[in-house]
């Protein structure tokens, strides 16, 4: 359960905003053109546009991961650069009972990454952006088995179990209307940025890292000094006195992060997932209010919808801060048309009416 770091810029940045609305974006109401703008700060789309030359063929090579195409081969996550070997960098040997905590855990991986697989191609980006270890997409596994709503005794809350206080020190709001704990990429974010703050704070040790994540930074950090004031030099989680939880943590972490990169050594499998953008935040203000309704107009599973939407706590789309609706990419541009949003036409791409709202869209 989780707490500054020189962070990342989010490739996702205002001036994308700030760019379209002023001199592109037509056709947009103004209460729009205002919610795109709050929603430019979340990343959610996999394109580099050229704003200078706007060269038509950059464009549609640009715009064609925009949107999904049912002809397209996109190949599997699994087989990508964002799954490659290189990728894990925590070089991960099971001890015979983290092995067999593996081996345990096993029986619920398949299930947990089921729930998992619609933010999976998401997650891997982020932790490539941020040049973070791979293995880091077992937290969620570990803390919740990726159940967005998930709480714990502890008062924990979301699919990364933040609790309150740490949470909000890191940029999560709660509403009456929206719960950004429940939100899978803004507690991402935040999780991630909790995670590096942590590794530097804690020794640039991974496994103190995650230590202080379930535990807390400042009672790894009295070890730490306990540990040293006792003459040890080399400070890691085999010499400082962690507790049986913080141990039974780390060791169910180790065993997900191993399950994860290699599920055929425990007799399981990854979810089918392509190498594509799974989802794209669309905005909804004055458009459609409620997600029963935006589910008929995108022709998506209502399940699927709040899923994707955990932070919404009713079936009302308003909330005092413009959120915006995550739609899987498969129903993004059916959505769009039934909102009356001007969607990108790959064959006739006109960049003066285009909505463009996803993750990785660089200007």
């Amino acid at each position: 359960m989780p707490s500054e770091y020189g962070m990342i810029k989010k490739t996702f940045t205002v001036l994308l905003s700030s760019f379209l609305v002023l001199s592109l974006l037509v056709g947009c109401s103004s209460e729009s053109v205002t919610e795109n703008k709050n929603l430019a700060s979340g990343p959610i789309g996999n394109a580099v546009l050229d704003s200078k030359t706007h060269d038509s063929s950059k464009v549609k090579l640009a715009i064609e991961d925009l949107y999904y195409n049912p002809n397209k081969n996109y190949g599997s996550l699994w087989n990508s650069d964002l799954f490659n070997e290189k990728r894990f960098k925590l070089n991960i040997k099971l001890n015979k009972e983290e092995q067999k905590e593996a081996k345990l855990l096993a029986r619920s991986f398949e299930s947990h990454m089921e729930r998992g697989k619609v933010f999976m191609h998401y997650l891997l980006t982020e932790l490539k952006e941020r040049n973070l270890p791979a293995e880091l997409a077992a937290v969620p596994l570990v803390e919740s088995g990726f159940k967005t709503r998930a709480r714990s005794h502890a008062n924990a809350h979301g699919p990364w179990q933040f609790t309150r206080q740490t949470g909000k020190s890191f940029g999560l709001s709660v509403t009456d209307q929206y719960d950004e704990f429940y939100d899978f990429v803004a507690s991402t974010e935040a999780s991630l940025t909790y995670l590096e703050h942590l590794y530097n704070a804690l020794g640039k040790d991974w496994e103190l890292a995650l230590v202080g994540y379930n535990q807390g930074e400042f009672g790894v950090k009295k070890l730490i000094r306990r540990a040293k004031a006792g003459g040890v030099k080399n400070i890691n989680a085999q010499t400082v006195a962690l507790s049986r939880t913080a141990r039974t943590y780390l060791k169910r972490f180790k065993a997900y992060a191993a399950i994860l990169q290699h599920p055929e050594a425990f007799g399981v499998e990854h979810p089918a997932v392509d190498n594509r953008v799974a989802f794209k935040r669309i905005p909804t203000k004055g458009r459609v209010n409620s997600m029963s309704e935006a589910a008929k107009l995108a022709g998506v599973d209502l399940k699927t919808l709040k899923h994707l939407n955990a932070g919404y706590l009713t079936d009302s789309l308003n909330s005092s801060k413009p959120h915006g609706l995550l739609v899987p990419m498969e129903n993004a541009l059916r959505f769009e048309r039934a909102i009356g949003l001007k969607s990108i036409d790959p064959n006739n791409f006109d960049l003066a009416t285009a909505h463009i709202e996803t993750y990785q869209v660089k200007l």
